[in-house]
């Protein structure tokens, strides 16, 4: 992406454009810098809930007006919340550029908190919370974490714990609203069917009249160095036994991130950037091992795009009644195969065009490219974007090897097992 214009208000407001034509859309992103590592002790969750009230009531807007009035012109919309972010989006025809203006600068601003819709959504989201204890996946990947992460906000998820959801009250969420939405702790991204000069003039318009405010003192949480494995088991009823492999890897900005990407896509295949998903790739190394033999059910990896050090994570998903011990061998297997040799270059090759490919496809929409710029300006800078694929063509096979045998090391792991125990769920 070389065709993107960088501007920035005069109360800070960072604003991306890029101009694409092809279809009359235009896809509106508004991202806070601001997410899960944001959140305090005892305020875990604080963002999540407050994307939730911004759904809500503000000095122009009641609960349901923005569904109604972007489903009114055709549109789409939604908003969500990261480790490192909480962005709102819109696509909508070019023409109705002025709609989601209108409601990212009302939000912004003037946002109501109603303490009766603070109540409602306190039970919306701890029944959501509830929602998700039934899922294995998220059982798992909740102790994996805070194993993981005993310092770092990152330990503690996004939906946050039941407790804090509790305890938290009205004016400590409007105090954590005002402290992050401001407009020189956001990103606007424009990306679609429209003009430069007219955006520019339109935004000023819109936003221009929201003063800069004094933010938060940056994060300075440092995980210490893992220098032990680590195992924790969960136990709970379920269907199937689930193992998670996590190695503590470095931030999207490090320079062994291509690498680390490199070696993920060999293992189980591309990843759309930070959106992950598109399903595993039958010619992987992971797939071959686990599901084409029928030793497990399905298998996949994960690796964060985020600003602070994450986590890359093997998960397999046992049969039932699946014997756990041969799983657990078999993913060490794996992992030692990277250690001791780099892959062969037509295997790396036929992984990166993969990765290639699904990135061209990625982001034929509007939205995409719009999501795409901002994720990477929130983990890095948008810059990435021009050279992102580029990147993974450079990487070789020795730098695949030598990222395998210095982050994906016993002393940098967290093993979780997710263990059935009773009648599951239905």
């Amino acid at each position: 992406m070389d065709d993107v214009a960088e501007h920035t208000l005069s109360n800070g407001l960072q604003v991306l454009l890029r101009e694409s034509h092809a279809v009359p859309l235009v896809s509106f992103v508004m991202w806070y810098r601001v997410g899960a590592r944001n959140e305090p002790p005892g305020m875990s969750g604080a963002s999540h809930w407050v994307e939730h009230m911004l759904f809500k009531r503000t000095e122009t807007l009641n609960p349901g007006d923005i569904g109604r009035l972007v489903n009114g012109v055709g549109g789409t919309w939604n908003g969500f919340t990261t480790e490192d972010t909480t962005a709102y989006f819109e696509t909508v025809p070019s023409q109705h550029l002025d709609l989601p203006l209108r409601i990212e600068s009302d939000r912004m601003a003037n946002a109501v908190f109603d303490p009766d819709d603070v109540a409602s959504e306190r039970t919306v989201i701890i029944s959501e919370r509830e929602g998700h204890e039934a899922e294995p996946m998220f059982l798992l990947a909740e102790a994996l974490e805070a194993a993981a992460f005993t310092t770092h906000p990152y330990g503690h998820g996004v939906i946050g714990s039941k407790a804090d959801l509790n305890r938290m009250t009205r004016d400590e969420l409007y105090e954590h609203y005002q402290d992050y939405y401001a407009p020189n702790n956001a990103l606007a991204v424009i990306a679609g069917d429209v003009a430069e000069a007219d955006v520019l003039e339109r935004m000023e318009a819109a936003f221009g009249h929201i003063p800069a405010r004094t933010l938060p003192p940056p994060l300075d949480v440092r995980e210490p160095e893992q220098t032990s494995p680590r195992e924790v088991d969960v136990r709970h009823p379920g269907p199937f036994p689930i193992l998670t492999v996590g190695h503590r890897i470095p931030e999207f900005a490090h320079p062994d991130f291509p690498a680390l990407l490199a070696l993920d896509a060999l293992l189980s295949g591309p990843k759309s950037g930070p959106f992950g998903g598109g399903g595993i790739v039958r010619t992987s190394r992971l797939y071959r091992r686990f599901v084409a033999s029928g030793m497990a059910a399905a298998v996949g990896t994960d690796v964060g795009f985020n600003i602070d050090p994450t986590l890359h994570r093997i998960t397999v998903v046992l049969k039932p009644n699946g014997d756990r011990e041969p799983i657990a061998e078999a993913v060490e297997e794996v992992i030692q195969d990277l250690h001791d040799a780099p892959p062969k270059e037509a295997e790396l090759a036929r992984a990166v065009r993969q990765a290639r490919a699904k990135q061209a496809i990625g982001l034929e929409g509007v939205t995409a490219q719009a999501m795409w710029l901002g994720f990477l300006d929130i983990a890095h800078t948008w810059r990435a974007a021009q050279t992102f694929t580029d990147r993974l063509t450079e990487v070789l096979p020795q730098d695949v090897q030598r990222a395998a045998q210095t982050y994906l090391r016993p002393e940098r792991r967290t093993t979780g097992w997710f263990i059935p125990e009773g009648p599951a769920r239905a």
